[in-house]
C-alpha cells in the first residue's frame, strides 16, 4: 500500500474521529444531565440511513410509560402535547411498556395547537390535519396491551435516533429544545450550569483523548525519567554542535556540580556566558568530559550552548505507568498552544514559527508522519509521528471551540455565564442573532483561510 493512499486515510479518519469524539461529549453530558437528544449523526446531513432509536417514555395523565427500542409515535411528538390519547401497554419488570396509542376520538375534533414554526409564521393549523407516521414503526398499534391507558398526554420523549449520514466530517447532536427555553427536557431549558458542562463537554472529550494517545505514545517510547537529564537536540551552528555533543548523551555534571535536573543544568550554563565550562556525559557506556564556551544570547545575555534538554526516556513498566505522565503531557501540550497568542504579541515568537496549518497543510503534516512512520517501521504501521500529530489536532480543536467566540462552544459558554453572574437571560432571538452572525463571519474568515492554504500550503517539516 502507497504511503500516499494510507496518509490520506489515515487523514480523513483522523479527522473526522476528532469532531466524532468530541460531539460524543457533548452527548454523553447531555444524557447524563437529562438533556434530551433527538438525534446523534455520524457524519454530517443528507441523511444515508437511521441506524436504531434508542427507548423513549411518555407521560399520559400522571402514568409513565416506556417506548420500545427503534420504535416510532404514529404522530408528531412536537405538537402532541397536551392532547387527549388512548393507550395500551403491558407491564414489564416493573415497568408499562407501550403497546399502542392514539388520539382520543373526542381529541378529533378539538383545535391542535400550531407547532411553533406555524405559529411564528401566523399559519393555523388544522384540528383534523393527518399527523405524519414516520416509516419502520415495529408492530406498535398491531397488537393491544393488557393495561389500557386514557388521558392528556403531558410529557413525549421519543428517544434518540442515531443516523449515519453521507458526509464523513465527524458528527453532530440535535438537542432538544436548543433555542427554546420553554421546552421541558431542552438544552435552552436546562439552567446555565448544565449547558456549560455540556458544551465543556466536548473539549474535555478531545483533551481524553489526547491523554489515551499519549498513552499509546509513552508505551511505543517509553516514559520520561525525571531522576536523569539528557540532550534530546543539538541545534546546527551552535557551540555545543562544534564541542561534540549529541542527541542521547546524558548530563552527570555541569562545570563541576553533579546534575540533580534539568533546570539546574539550564541555569548553570546560563551563568557561564563567553567562560568555558566543562560537562561530562555519559555516552553508552563511555564517561566523557567535553569543554565548551556558551554564547552570550543577544536578547538577555545569558550562556547558551545550542542544545535541548529534558528527560531520556525509559521502558514503562506497565500502561498504568503511562497515564500521569500522559495527563502531564496533555496539560503542558495544552498551556503551549494558549501561549502561543502572547507569544506573538510578544515577539518570543515570530509567525514564521507560529503558522497555522490548514486542511492542505494537514495533508501533508499526514503524508510526511505516515513516510517516517513507515520508513522505520518493519510492520509499516503508522505510529510514532502519526500519534504526535493526532495529539496536536485533538487538543487543536479542543481549546479552539473554546474560545469564545459566537457560534463556537465557547461563545455560548460565554452568554451562560452571563446569565449566571446578571442572573438573567439573553432572550432567545437576540442569542440565535448572535450565534448566527458570528457563525457566518467565523465561517467566511475560514473559508478564505482553506483558500488560501489549498492554494499556497504553508511549508511546515516534521521534527
Amino acid at each position: 500500500m502507497s504511503t500516499t493512499f494510507l496518509g490520506g486515510v489515515i487523514f480523513v479518519v483522523v479527522f473526522a474521529g476528532i469532531i466524532l469524539v468530541h460531539e460524543l461529549g457533548h452527548f454523553f453530558a447531555g444524557r447524563l444531565l437529562r438533556i434530551e437528544v433527538e438525534e446523534f449523526g455520524i457524519f454530517i446531513p443528507p441523511r444515508l440511513l437511521r441506524l436504531w432509536r434508542s427507548k423513549g417514555s411518555l407521560v399520559i395523565g400522571k402514568k409513565r410509560v416506556v417506548i420500545p427500542r427503534n420504535t416510532d409515535l404514529p404522530f408528531d411528538h412536537k405538537t402532541a402535547v397536551p392532547r387527549v390519547v388512548d393507550a395500551t401497554a403491558d407491564e414489564v419488570d416493573g415497568k408499562l411498556v407501550l403497546r399502542s396509542i392514539k388520539f382520543a376520538a373526542a381529541e378529533d375534533r378539538q383545535p391542535v395547537p400550531p407547532p411553533p414554526a406555524a405559529a411564528e409564521k401566523g399559519q393555523p393549523a388544522r384540528a383534523d390535519e393527518e399527523q405524519p407516521v414516520i416509516k419502520g414503526s415495529p408492530k406498535l398499534n398491531e397488537e393491544t396491551g393488557a393495561v389500557r391507558l386514557s388521558g392528556p398526554l403531558t410529557e413525549v420523549s421519543p428517544g434518540t435516533e442515531f443516523t449515519l449520514n453521507w458526509i464523513p466530517l465527524g458528527g453532530f447532536n440535535r438537542f432538544k429544545g436548543e433555542e427554546n427555553p420553554n421546552i421541558p427536557g431542552g438544552m435552552a431549558a436546562a439552567s446555565p450550569g448544565k449547558r456549560i458542562l455540556v458544551l465543556v463537554a466536548g473539549a474535555a472529550m478531545n483533551l481524553l483523548t489526547a491523554v489515551i494517545v499519549f498513552m499509546a505514545l509513552f508505551s511505543q517510547t517509553g516514559v520520561p525519567d525525571p531522576t536523569r537529564t539528557g540532550i534530546l537536540q543539538v541545534m546546527a551552528g551552535m557551540p555545543a554542535e562544534a564541542a561534540g555533543f549529541q542527541a542521547g548523551d546524558i548530563l552527570l555534571s555541569v562545570a563541576g556540580e553533579s546534575v540533580q535536573s534539568t533546570d539546574q543544568a539550564i541555569a548553570i550554563i546560563n551563568a557561564h556566558p563567553g567562560q568555558e565550562i566543562i560537562i561530562t556525559v555519559q555516552r553508552g557506556d563511555e564517561t566523557i568530559a567535553i569543554a565548551v564556551t556558551p554564547q552570550a544570547a543577544d536578547s538577555d545575555g545569558l550562556g547558551r550552548i545550542g542544545v535541548a534538554l529534558g528527560n531520556p526516556y525509559r521502558p514503562a513498566n506497565s500502561i498504568w505507568e503511562t497515564i500521569p505522565v500522559s495527563f502531564e503531557a496533555t496539560y503542558g501540550f495544552t498551556e503551549q498552544l494558549l501561549a502561543f497568542p502572547g507569544q506573538l504579541i510578544a515577539g518570543t515568537l515570530t509567525p514564521e514559527e507560529a503558522q497555522v496549518a490548514g486542511p492542505r497543510t494537514i495533508w501533508n503534516l499526514f503524508q510526511q508522519a505516515v513516510a517516517r512512520d513507515t520508513a522505520s517501521s518493519q510492520t509499516a504501521a503508522p505510529s510514532y509521528y502519526t500519534l504526535w500529530l493526532i495529539i496536536s489536532l485533538t487538543v487543536s480543536v479542543g481549546v479552539f471551540n473554546l474560545l469564545p467566540i459566537p457560534a463556537l462552544d465557547g461563545g455560548r459558554i460565554f452568554m451562560a455565564l452571563i446569565e449566571i453572574v446578571f442572573r438573567r437571560r439573553i432572550p432567545a432571538k437576540y442569542q440565535m442573532a448572535i450565534n448566527g452572525i458570528g457563525f457566518i463571519i467565523l465561517f467566511t474568515l475560514l473559508g478564505v483561510f482553506y483558500i488560501k492554504d489549498i492554494i499556497s500550503p504553508a511549508v511546515i517539516t516534521l521534527p
